[in-house]
């Protein structure tokens, strides 16, 4: 790796030389990665510059840290360029920069800053578009169609035919799938997990009589008196 590194940039600088060669001082893009570019010095040589993980290079002091922006604000990829960098990945930040979407919800999303999550939520009834990278109507996002389990009830319990403990919680016309603890079945009249044997069709089964020749009266007896203390 150490190796590749050092014959990439080698090669990439060796062949901005005509660029630079000017002897303006000036940022140019890199010709194959979005997250490198050239720093033009006045002698004419080429120092390789890289943004911070996740951003390109958007232009001299354009973009919104070291001149790079999110990929999506300067084009890439564009089919000829892409990101050279690896991932570096923490919690909810597949990159150290970025917007991302939310693992389960479509109203929310990551925006990470330096490897650091934030959770951010769409205002009103908006969804996150993953391809805008921003908050968008239901009816462009269609990843998070409202689910036709919630149309009669899109707030609140739904039950599962056949299901005792699982059920649907829907927020805002998409379902939820939950589970009642151990114990406990889905009460469709309160709308919530209660006791399993108070909800018809999902009483516990009968216990079986408990067996054992400890319930069956000792051989001799001992005249009806407790052993216990004798």
């Amino acid at each position: 790796m150490i190796s590749f590194h050092l014959d990439f940039v080698a090669q990439s600088i060796f062949g901005q030389e005509t660029k630079c060669s000017n002897g303006k001082a000036r940022l140019i893009p890199h010709e194959q990665y979005c997250d490198f570019y050239y720093r033009c010095q006045s002698d004419g040589q080429a120092i390789l510059e890289k943004c911070p993980n996740g951003l390109a290079f958007a232009g001299y002091q354009q973009g919104l840290i070291d001149h790079c922006a999110y990929p999506y604000m300067v084009g890439c990829p564009d089919g000829v360029r892409t990101m050279g960098q690896a991932p570096q990945q923490s919690d909810n930040c597949p990159w150290s920069y970025g917007v991302f979407a939310h693992e389960t919800s479509c109203t929310r999303y990551w925006q990470c800053w330096n490897g650091t999550a934030t959770l951010q939520q769409c205002p009103h009834s908006l969804l996150y578009n993953e391809q805008l990278h921003s908050c968008d109507w239901p009816q462009n996002v269609s990843d998070c169609q409202k689910h036709p389990i919630c149309t009669d009830k899109p707030n609140g319990a739904v039950p599962i035919e056949n299901s005792c403990e699982k059920y649907w919680l829907c927020v805002g016309g998409y379902p939820r799938l939950q589970r009642c603890p151990a114990g406990l079945a889905f009460n469709l009249e309160l709308g919530k997990c209660d006791l399993d044997y108070t909800v018809p069709g999902c009483e516990p089964p009968p216990q079986p009589p408990i067996e054992g020749d400890d319930l069956e009266e000792p051989i001799g007896g001992n005249n009806g008196k407790n052993s216990r203390g004798q």
